[in-house]
């Protein structure tokens, strides 16, 4: 439906500019080469009738885009981590706080409402008529602070994960990052060592993935060399952590975003965490701890999507509703 959107719009902005029409060739020519030649299928397909039969086609189309222009309601991402609401929110009115707390899904609501130390009343579509407008107001506003899904689509796995799928991928991450470090160690006793930086969990985890490895053809020398570096600079910089291998895992995943995410997509991710987590990933992408030049980036990014794409498959079966009604 989306293809016929596009070329219904396409063929109407050329028919109907008055002066200098674009050719739709021209249009096409600013979409990747896979949406373009798509694009290209569909309208020989559809010029192949005759001009009647084109014009009711293109009437009906820009028609039903323009009722679901008008039925779009707004929404408010669920994965957005309460903590960026409440910040949006802090400085309103405390009543404008409370209205718009109302209006908002329960859960989130109440997620929301305790960061602000306030309570989340609910109220009818009656008792919030009276200030529609001012509620309205306050809800673009909120709404204008956050990525939505549509100005990133299509949406990557990697993009659809929620906070919780975001912690599982970087765990898992810093498990395989160590496991790359873990394979060209000399001895036992080297690999021992190494496991016992980490919890009994964590360590059976990459010891697997050591053994792993070693049964399969030999990584890359470039990508055991990231590895080691990386896993280094933490162990180094971050011995203390309690949660290392996660935050190996984030300071991999932040070496990899440049290859695989624009400022939007970067800001959709960092929405979805707390705000200190986001502020040490923005530091990590301003000073990587081991620098990955771009051939690397796009490998490792690939690597990433593979954990993100597992992680979506395991929670597929209990998703919940991705965009809460802003009611």
């Amino acid at each position: 439906m989306r293809t016929d959107w596009l070329l219904a719009l396409a063929l109407a902005y050329e028919r109907n500019t008055a002066q200098n029409p674009i050719p739709p060739d021209e249009l096409f020519a600013l979409l990747p080469d896979e949406a373009r030649q798509r694009l290209e299928r569909r309208r020989q397909e559809i010029c192949a009738d005759d001009e009647a039969k084109v014009t009711g086609w293109l009437g009906q189309t820009l028609d039903d885009l323009r009722q679901r222009v008008r039925q779009k309601r707004l929404a408010l991402d669920a994965r957005i981590h309460p903590s960026h609401i409440a910040a949006v929110l802090r400085d309103e009115p405390t009543y404008i706080q409370r209205l718009l707390l109302a209006s908002l899904p329960a859960p989130m609501g109440a997620a929301v409402a305790r960061a602000l130390r306030q309570s989340q009343a609910r109220l009818s579509s009656d008792d919030l008529a009276p200030v529609a407008a001012a509620l309205n107001a306050v809800r673009q506003r909120l709404l204008g602070q956050f990525i939505s899904p549509d100005q990133i689509a299509p949406l990557t796995a990697f993009d659809e994960l929620t906070e919780a799928e975001l912690q599982r991928t970087a765990q898992a991450a810093g498990i395989a990052e160590l496991g790359l470090a873990g394979y060209d160690l000399p001895t036992t006793e080297a690999v021992t060592a190494l496991l016992r930086r980490f919890s009994e969990a964590d360590a059976r985890a990459v010891a697997a993935r050591i053994a792993a490895l070693r049964a399969q053809p030999a990584p890359a020398a470039a990508r055991r060399e990231f590895a080691r570096r990386i896993v280094q600079s933490a162990l180094t910089h971050h011995k203390r952590d309690p949660e290392l291998a996660a935050t190996l895992g984030w300071q991999v995943i932040a070496a990899a975003l440049p290859a695989g995410c624009d400022a939007n997509r970067l800001a959709f991710t960092f929405q979805k965490l707390t705000p200190k987590l986001a502020r040490r990933l923005q530091e990590w992408l301003d000073a990587p701890p081991a620098a990955a030049r771009p051939a690397l980036q796009a490998q490792l990014f690939q690597e990433i999507l593979g954990l993100a794409q597992r992680h979506r498959n395991e929670a597929v079966s209990d998703l919940p509703a991705r965009a809460s009604a802003l009611e």
